[in-house]
């Protein structure tokens, strides 16, 4: 057995990834929240200072899901619209 230690994935980017894949119109929009609100965390949490990679990638995945609520919404609306 090793003793290397498994790094999992930053909580936010976890959330961030499930909003991406989430297949299912009427979870998104909460998944996308989810991810939101642990990328706001993340940066404002006073005790870590992220590095400027780790800057660029929070201000990434936020542009990245304020895109794709643009689109869920939208979607959103069409269906409301054509009564699907």
């Amino acid at each position: 057995m090793s003793n290397t230690t498994i790094h999992a994935a930053p909580q936010w980017k976890q959330l961030c990834e499930a909003a991406l894949f989430e297949l299912d119109p009427a979870k998104l929009l909460l998944r996308i929240a989810e991810a939101r609100s642990a990328i706001l965390d993340e940066i404002e949490d006073g005790f870590s200072r992220p590095s400027n990679s780790e800057q660029a990638a929070l201000r990434d995945a936020l542009e990245t899901l304020r895109t794709l609520r643009t689109i869920a919404e939208r979607g959103n609306n069409a269906e409301r619209k054509t009564g699907s």
